[in-house]
């Protein structure tokens, strides 16, 4: 399975500050947005702590079986699913306790969608409101659940889709890394197919683009990722850009 990826960041035009982290590791199979969230410059140290603890205990786990893991082992799950699992909830416990030893970084956090390519599966971990898409076959559809109050509200039928949009609480989280010592981290696995393209993305995307928008960009520069990472963040800031902007989108060839 042959792997092209291209990730892209940008500050919008609202913010004085990117608290967005992204990371390429194709050696590893590893794929990673953050979405980070604090006073002073908390969210960019979550962020960026996010990926590179999650990328760390990748790397380290790989074909190794004499590491100590800082977790347990879930028994009913594949040994790449448990790294993934394991890797998120060790970055959740190094973000709690740097803020709590910072009192300047208290109250610091943030979101995480994560890739893991390994034995012919695709793994995909993630808490917050950052997200996974998959376009395929002319469609584009979303893998990940926002933990957010307004998505939950939708998921009740409390909600539409267009009033979510522009809901007072539309960037509130239910749950988020650094927030408390542990954390619960949704999987997701899928069987990736030649043709498939996964989009990872910010809300800074997502608020500012619809899926629709954003499966029309992706699928015109469907040849040629890194122009449609760049076109997707133009969108974005043509739509406004409040916030940070991060994308990253993989194509299986």
């Amino acid at each position: 399975m042959k792997i092209e990826g291209f990730g892209l960041t940008d500050i919008g035009k609202k913010r004085k500050l990117n608290e967005d982290s992204f990371g390429l590791f194709p050696e590893n199979g590893l794929y990673v947005v953050a979405d980070g969230m604090g006073g002073h410059a908390g969210g960019e140290i979550a962020s960026r702590l996010a990926v590179d603890n999650v990328e760390e205990f990748i790397k380290l786990s790989a074909n190794r079986d004499d590491i100590t893991w800082p977790f347990e082992i879930d028994e009913s799950k594949s040994k790449d699913e448990n790294r993934l699992n394991v890797a998120i909830r060790l970055a959740n416990s190094r973000i709690f306790h740097e803020a709590l030893i910072n009192k300047k970084l208290n109250g610091m956090g943030t979101t995480i969608v994560t890739a893991l390519f390994a034995e012919s599966h695709l793994y995909i971990g993630h808490v917050g409101d950052s997200r996974a898409y998959l376009i395929k076959n002319d469609e584009i559809r979303q893998l990940t659940d926002d933990h957010s109050v307004v998505y939950e509200q939708m998921r009740l039928g409390v909600l539409s889709k267009e009033d979510a949009k522009t809901h007072s609480l539309r960037n509130v989280l239910t749950k988020a890394l650094g927030t408390e010592p542990d954390i619960r981290v949704d999987m997701r696995t899928e069987k990736p197919e030649a043709g498939n393209i996964y989009l990872f993305c910010t809300d800074g995307l997502t608020n500012m683009l619809t899926d629709e928008e954003m499966h029309n960009i992706v699928k015109n520069e469907s040849n040629n990722i890194e122009n449609a990472c760049r076109e997707l963040i133009a969108a974005a800031n043509r739509n406004g850009g409040i916030d940070n902007i991060t994308v990253i989108i993989l194509k299986i060839v």
